[in-house]
Order: structure tokens, then C-alpha cells, then sequence
């Protein structure tokens, strides 16, 4: 008898011990680093909760800078295009206003995942991919992927006539996947990848390099805005792809709220109204 009383306190000091040890864990195991543990993926997730967001009274959104969706307006020093329009118009849903971060376009699906912004609107292409890392929502407008030459240039009358040539193509994009894509199947195409798509469109117009993929609204808007680079779009989109802002993994509400709003503005007729304000 005394010896089972003995070993009951024992198994009890046992248990004891090892709930304070794992109570001072340095949650290795689950990503934390223990002065960083609070920034756990669930933490993250409801700092960008629909909760949050309204009761911080406003909702970070990251962007890039992607005539006419998103850029500088050269007299305000504002950020401005389709993509700002749709945002503040999330922003207007919630009641709550919105704090614009401008960022590489690279950084945007990492700055989602991590809780940094709590939605990022780009023309991002919704893609298996991107929607393995994050939650995009419904597609806000259509569009593709074009191929683009300098005008006159009849060595390239399509994608079939890019062998030897050097395409420029904006990294981390649909661009590059693109050319990756065309390259993997046969096309003996030189790739050189830069960090913003007027780089290399200034570099297509220079003669640097041969031919540019690029998006066809921002082509379009891109043609518009620099009439005289001699830039010119070969026939019709060789993809074809639909635009979506996104959110953190789980996030289903602010989805919602987001859809939402995508929703309203196509059966209002204010999203036709954006795209003529922005894109014709």
C-alpha cells in the first residue's frame, strides 16, 4: 500500500515537471523563436480578421506599381488606377480606410501570407500557385498575357518567331512563367527578367532586348500613356487569365466582404465605368 502511494506521487511530480516544461518551450517546433512567438500564423490570421480590421479602423492593402492599375500620379504624388479605385471602394464596404503599402510585386503574396497587410491588390493573375499560398477571390476582370515588339520589326510576326531572340519579362510574374513555359517546350528564346515592367519595355524601345511579354490591359494602357516609344501589341493574347486581389489562407469573411464588392460593381455598372476610366 505504501509503496502505490509512494509511485502516485511520484507519476504526480512527473506531470507537474513536464507541463512547466512545456510551458517554457521556444515553439521551435510549430515556427516560433521565442521572442517572436506571438507572430504565429494564427496570430497573423487575426490581426487581419474582419474583427480587426475594423476595430484598428483600417485595412492595409499591399500594391505595386503597374500602369494604369496602380502608380503615382505625377502631379499628387498619389497612388492611383483601377486597382486604388477597387481597394477604396473595399475600404468604403467596411467603413474603414485604407492604408496603401506600395511594394516589389515579389513581396506582395509573402506580405499576405505573414499578416504584414491584410490584402493585396496588383492585376495579380489567379493562379494555381498563388492559390496554394493565399485565398484569391473572384476574378474582377479579364484579361491575358501579348507578346510586344518595337513597330516595323517584321521578324516577329508571334511567339513561333522568338527563337534567338531576348524577351524581356517582369520577375516573379506571369511573364516569366510564361517565357519559362514557351522555353520548356522548344523555343530557344534568351529570357532576361527585371524588377518592374517599364524597365524592360524602356530596354524593348531602346533595342536592348528583342520583345517584351507583358499583360494586355497594361499594354494597352501602357500604349496610351507613351504614344511615341514606337511599341506595338502582336495580334491577340496568347493566354488567357482572370485578375484577383487576395487574402491570407482562412480569411473567409474578408473574402466574402471583398466578393462582395466585385459583385456590386459589375451589376451597378461601375466596374465598366472604371474600366473606361482607366483603360480606354
Amino acid at each position: 500500500m505504501k509503496r502505490n502511494v509512494k509511485s502516485k506521487w511520484i507519476t504526480l511530480l512527473v506531470t507537474a515537471a513536464l507541463t512547466v516544461m512545456a510551458g517554457c518551450g521556444d515553439n521551435t517546433a510549430s515556427g516560433g523563436n521565442g521572442a517572436n512567438a506571438s507572430e504565429t500564423p494564427a496570430a497573423s490570421a487575426e490581426s487581419s480578421s474582419l474583427s480587426a480590421i475594423k476595430e484598428k479602423g483600417k485595412i492595409i492593402i499591399a500594391t505595386g506599381n503597374y500602369y494604369p492599375f496602380e502608380y503615382l500620379d505625377p502631379q499628387t504624388q498619389k497612388l492611383v488606377g483601377y486597382d486604388i479605385d477597387l481597394g477604396n471602394k473595399i475600404g468604403e464596404k467596411l467603413g474603414v480606410e485604407v492604408e496603401w503599402k506600395e511594394m516589389q510585386f515579389t513581396a506582395l503574396i509573402p506580405s499576405v501570407q505573414n499578416g504584414q497587410v491584410d490584402m493585396g491588390i496588383a492585376a495579380m493573375y489567379i493562379t494555381d500557385e498563388r492559390k496554394a499560398a493565399v485565398d484569391m477571390s473572384d476574378v474582377y476582370m479579364e484579361t491575358g498575357m501579348t507578346l510586344v515588339k518595337r513597330a516595323g520589326d517584321d521578324s516577329i510576326q508571334g511567339v513561333e518567331d522568338l527563337a534567338g531572340k531576348v524577351v524581356g519579362v517582369k520577375s516573379g510574374a506571369t511573364s516569366e512563367a510564361a517565357a519559362k513555359e514557351l522555353k520548356a517546350k522548344g523555343t530557344d528564346l534568351e529570357i532576361k527578367a527585371y524588377k518592374d515592367t517599364t524597365d524592360y519595355l524602356m530596354d524593348l524601345q531602346l533595342g536592348r532586348v528583342d520583345a517584351a511579354f507583358n499583360d494586355y490591359l497594361n499594354q494597352m494602357g501602357y500604349n496610351k500613356q507613351h504614344a511615341d516609344a514606337g511599341l506595338e501589341i502582336v495580334g491577340k493574347p496568347f493566354t488567357n487569365a482572370g485578375l484577383g486581389l487576395a487574402v491570407q489562407k482562412g480569411n473567409t469573411v474578408l473574402l466574402e466582404a471583398a466578393n462582395e464588392v466585385i459583385k456590386e460593381m459589375e451589376e451597378s455598372g461601375e466596374a465598366a465605368a472604371l474600366y473606361e476610366k482607366w483603360l480606354k
